[in-house]
């Protein structure tokens, strides 16, 4: 499986479970369902913005590109390498 691929499900997959938890939680403090709607669609898109974000940055536009290797250079950097 491609790396790009790996990590946006890895992504997506990590929101739905904490978008789950956080519904529950809230169900079991005895909120209401109309209660926990804005909350449960507020997280869902913040966690679909980082799946989408994931996606770029993982992709071949010359931005993700420009990004990913000023990332790896400043990580290299930090090892001292």
């Amino acid at each position: 499986m491609p790396n790009r691929s790996k990590r946006t499900l890895m992504a997506a997959a990590r929101g739905s479970v904490m978008v789950f938890v956080i519904a529950a939680l809230q169900l079991g403090r005895a909120a209401s369902l109309t209660g926990l709607l804005p909350w449960t669609a507020g997280w869902t898109i913040i966690f679909a913005a980082v799946t989408w974000y994931t996606w770029w940055f993982y992709g071949n536009s010359p931005k993700a590109l420009t990004l990913r290797a000023r990332t790896e250079a400043k990580r290299l950097q930090r090892l001292g390498q």
